[in-house]
């Protein structure tokens, strides 16, 4: 079993979580559990057990989040020594648990086209495919080349990665699109490799790439007795 945690707060909810539940539950060949943050502990995926834990986006600012403050889901995401993957939100999330910093991408330059006006109008976006470039080695990214294309939709980045954290990949007006812990299979990409999109193969090959990680972490487990 894998488990899917939804970051967003609950009255932003815009839906496709089933889809999202879906993809992951084709991508990991398992089933998929959803649960809300505020109902994850470390308790509970200590009796659940999954070998893969995947952390939402959402659509609110991180400044608007209460989500850092629920000591059930910041113990759960520190604690738990499991493979963990943030998405775009969770992604962020993650980062700023750990020890980094957030922020906004900044106010429209005079060149910028935006993307989606409609959504906090005079903030860069990155709203749509977005050409990432690959800065470091990793399993996250066997199979794939140098730059990969992959969906993008937030305004909200991480702006310092924690010490314990290795930059993997980066776009033109965001440093921070994937990060690794230097010692735990803890992953995270500011792209939604979950949104699978018809002729961009990319995102989906890093989903798979990192269950691909935690079946090889879950088989070392049980090799020393741990799972």
């Amino acid at each position: 079993m894998i488990l899917y945690i939804l970051t967003e707060i609950p009255d932003r909810e815009a839906g496709g979580n089933n889809y999202v539940r879906l993809a992951l539950q084709a991508a990991s060949g398992d089933l998929c559990l959803v649960a809300r943050y505020n109902q994850v502990s470390l308790a509970l995926l200590e009796e659940l057990r999954p070998w893969a834990v995947c952390h939402s986006g959402g659509g609110a600012c991180y400044d608007e989040y209460d989500i850092l403050q629920c000591d059930g889901y910041r113990e759960a995401a520190l604690g738990w020594s499991g493979p963990q993957i943030g998405f775009c939100g969770g992604h962020q999330l993650l980062a700023a648990l750990h020890g980094g910093t957030l922020g906004h991408m900044g106010p429209l330059r005079e060149d910028d086209a935006d993307h989606n006006p409609d959504k906090w109008p005079g903030y860069y976006k990155e709203w749509g495919m977005y050409p990432v470039r690959v800065l470091a080695p990793d399993p996250l990214f066997d199979g794939l080349g140098e730059v990969i294309r992959v969906p993008e939709y937030h305004m909200d980045e991480v702006t310092a990665l924690p010490d314990d954290f290795i930059l993997l990949a980066s776009s033109a007006r965001c440093r921070v699109q994937a990060y690794r812990h230097r010692d735990k299979p803890l992953y995270g990409t500011q792209f939604h490799p979950e949104k699978l999109v018809e002729g961009y193969p990319d995102g989906k090959r890093v989903l798979d790439n990192f269950f691909a990680i935690a079946r090889a972490e879950r088989a070392a487990g049980q090799e020393c007795g741990k799972v």
